[in-house]
């Protein structure tokens, strides 16, 4: 059933992220001499050019996020410091170090989607140290062209798009929810929400190579200085 989904969103997805597919060429056909008028070569492109503003991620995060994105290595660097202060259980380091040293492979969109059981590991800062929370319910679907992206149970809750960037790495724009209230949007370039409760998640999703999926959460306004929520598929 995955893969037939996967397969029926193709061109959705390439809508989503803004490529469009392109006819096949014969191989031996003469490439075209270039002169002072010829279109530049793709490697001459920036990778994002047509593509909607709104697509990329630059234009739509938040200067405190994009700062916290810039630190990512810093935090997941002062945070696995802070956590071996840490009174974790055996079982806790294990868990932790699974997801944290795990290979990583690019990212393939379509499998990404459907739903995932997921946990977060609080991972540094004031709060204890290291600490592995139960499993709960995502999901990543299709929504308005975009990869979204649903933290669906437990009390802490998390929405919002997923965006193109390179091969190895898909970056997240979210916002918190808890219990069930209704999803929020990400704030935005404007401005963001100060509220510690409230305030925008941004993260880094990796694919890991034996199937799971890593995203990092860098420089967390609760508790801990960086988080890191694995996602598994359902047994």
């Amino acid at each position: 059933m995955r893969s037939s989904l996967a397969a029926a969103l193709v061109v959705t997805l390439s809508l989503g992220t803004g490529v469009q597919a392109e006819a096949p060429q014969d191989e031996t056909s003469a490439r075209p001499e270039r002169t002072a008028n010829t279109t530049p070569d793709a490697a001459d492109v920036s990778p994002n050019v047509g593509i909607p503003p709104e697509y990329v991620w630059t234009n739509v995060v938040t200067d405190f996020d994009r700062d916290r994105l810039a630190r990512l290595d810093e935090a997941i660097a002062l945070g696995n410091e802070e956590s071996y202060a840490a009174s974790a259980t055996i079982r806790e380091r294990a868990a932790f170090h699974k997801v944290m040293d795990a290979q990583t492979a690019s990212v393939n969109d379509a499998d990404l989607l459907g739903w995932w059981a997921c946990r977060t590991i609080k991972v540094g800062g004031n709060f204890a140290g290291l600490v592995v929370y139960s499993w709960f319910d995502c999901k990543v679907s299709v929504r308005d062209g975009f990869l979204f992206f649903e933290k669906r149970s437990g009390s802490q809750r998390l929405s919002g798009r997923l965006y193109q960037d390179g091969t190895d790495r898909r970056v997240l724009l979210a916002a918190p929810t808890y219990n069930d209230e209704p999803q929020r949007v990400y704030s935005g370039p404007e401005g963001g929400i100060t509220d510690p409760q409230r305030q925008d998640k941004v993260g880094v999703l990796s694919q890991l190579d034996d199937g799971r999926l890593r995203v990092v959460f860098p420089w967390s306004v609760l508790e801990s200085t960086y988080d890191v929520l694995e996602l598994r598929r359902p047994e």
